[in-house]
Order: structure tokens, then C-alpha cells, then sequence
């Protein structure tokens, strides 16, 4: 059980770094995300969550940010 899907994005390199900051400060601790694996791939975001049936929380901030950013992207659930 969990909830596991890729976003597959366009993006540039100062897009790419900046996603990359934002990963490298999300609280990893039990108390921060627990059961929750994300990160940058070539082809877009990858997140995971173990164990959780609900979408991940974070996925409408990160729809927005790519519609403000004009890029072009799809999501898609993983179903391994």
C-alpha cells in the first residue's frame, strides 16, 4: 500500500537547482516526512510514499509552481 507517482517535466538547469535546493532542505527526520522518498531524476520528480493510501500533500504546490513557471509536465501514478 502507498501512493507512488513521477512528474515528467522540462526543466531548465536553474530549474533543476532550484527544485535540487528545495529537496536538500525538506526535513528528513521521523518527525519531518517519514515513509516519504522524493527526489530529482533526469526525467522529472519522483515521490513516493510508503505505506500512506493519500496522494502526497505536496503535489498541488508543485503543480503551481511548474504552471508559474510555464513549464510543460505531466503526472503519472506509478503502478509497479
Amino acid at each position: 500500500m502507498g501512493f507512488e507517482f513521477r512528474i515528467a517535466a522540462s526543466l531548465t538547469a536553474g530549474q533543476r537547482q532550484h527544485i535540487e535546493q528545495l529537496l536538500a532542505a525538506l526535513p528528513q527526520a521521523a518527525d519531518g516526512m517519514p515513509g516519504t522518498d522524493t527526489r530529482l531524476t533526469e526525467a522529472g520528480l519522483y515521490v513516493c510514499q510508503y505505506l500512506r493510501p493519500e496522494p502526497w500533500h505536496g503535489l498541488d504546490a508543485v503543480r503551481a509552481w511548474l504552471d508559474a513557471q510555464g513549464v510543460d509536465y505531466a503526472v503519472a501514478e506509478v503502478d509497479d
